[in-house]
């Protein structure tokens, strides 16, 4: 796919972002996927109990690893992007440490009574986050079982790193964010906002921070998207030009310079949002046309992610490119 590095994305060159390649490794759904931190490697789970990993600059599969036993979701690279981390669906509720490169587990996390709902790794260090519906978030660091902080929450919370890994912030009751300093995350949020504006039934089910960090994203099970001040807890705005017929969780995502939110619709669109105005910027029709419930951006390569039942990469088209090597 030959991705070009460090591009600044904006309303101009978003267009000339396309469905370049869509891999046959699977036709189930996907549940999961995100990419390195160095944007060379993606990784995705399936409802089939598989995982796959993919060099991005070939956007050809390079490992498949089957977890028949246990089953497999909220997949993540740990620290380093030959391992990951990834849920159980079988069994029993452990996440599971998995080496990439001999496809034989490293450790097992155990704790969690109900099925892991997230997972979310520390960008700066071994640490990682995990939320369950048995209403707790636990912390985690990679080197030993046994979590080094658990929280008991009244529902099932949703919870996410900021991008220097020194704090995290939770979602409770689909209306309040708290942040939590790392260092002193057992003396309570060092900042609460809500309750948030919240009409009735709409789940939150996912967050993340904007790269810059500036703003966390809430993404519900709805046809709205929260974008959140990550400072002084306002709503931004609303983003719900975007439909989500069957209310299905969907996970949108950032540009890696925070411009845009790109999330998918079950108008057979993928929808662009400014992060500045919270207008659509543009919209492409998604590959099917069906509803990309999950759309993830690379974090430093002009290419995207989108799957339904069917994995897409995405990538500049050959002009751009052209361009962006002179």
């Amino acid at each position: 796919m030959n991705a070009s590095k460090e591009l600044e994305v904006n309303a101009e060159v978003l267009p000339k972002l396309v469905p370049a390649k869509q891999p046959t490794d699977t036709t189930a759904k996907v549940n999961c996927l995100t990419f390195s931190l160095k944007g060379d490697h993606m990784i995705m789970s399936t409802d089939d109990d598989s995982i796959f990993l993919y060099d991005i600059n070939t956007g050809i599969r390079s490992r498949n690893v089957n977890s028949k036993k246990y089953g497999c979701s909220h997949v993540k690279f740990a620290s380093d992007a030959m391992c990951a981390l990834h849920g159980s669906t079988k069994i029993d509720n452990t996440i599971r440490y998995l080496s990439l490169t001999d496809n034989k587990y490293i450790r097992y996390f155990q704790g969690h009574d109900k099925l892991v709902t997230g997972i979310n790794v520390s960008p700066l260090d071994d640490m990682f986050l995990s939320v369950a519906e048995d209403r707790t978030i636990r912390l985690w660091d990679l080197k030993t079982h046994n979590c080094i902080g658990l929280m008991n929450l009244t529902a099932t919370p949703i919870a996410t790193f900021d991008p220097e890994g020194l704090l995290f912030a939770a979602g409770l009751d689909n209306n309040t964010i708290k942040l939590y300093d790392l260092r002193s995350f057992d003396k309570g949020p060092f900042s609460s906002f809500g309750p948030l504006d919240n009409e009735d039934g709409v789940e939150w089910t996912a967050m993340r921070f904007s790269p810059c960090g500036k703003y966390i994203l809430i993404c519900t099970n709805s046809d709205q998207l929260f974008l959140v001040d990550a400072f002084s807890g306002a709503i931004r705005y609303v983003l719900q030009d975007h439909q989500n017929v069957k209310k299905v969780p969907i996970t949108a995502s950032f540009t890696p310079e925070s411009s845009f939110v790109m999330v998918g619709s079950s108008d057979g669109y993928v929808y662009f949002y400014d992060v500045e105005t919270g207008l659509v910027a543009h919209r492409a029709p998604a590959p099917n046309n069906e509803l990309c419930h999950i759309t993830e951006f690379n974090p430093q390569h002009f290419v995207a992610a989108t799957a339904d039942s069917k994995l897409t990469l995405w990538c500049g088209t050959e002009d751009f490119k052209a361009q962006a090597h002179q």
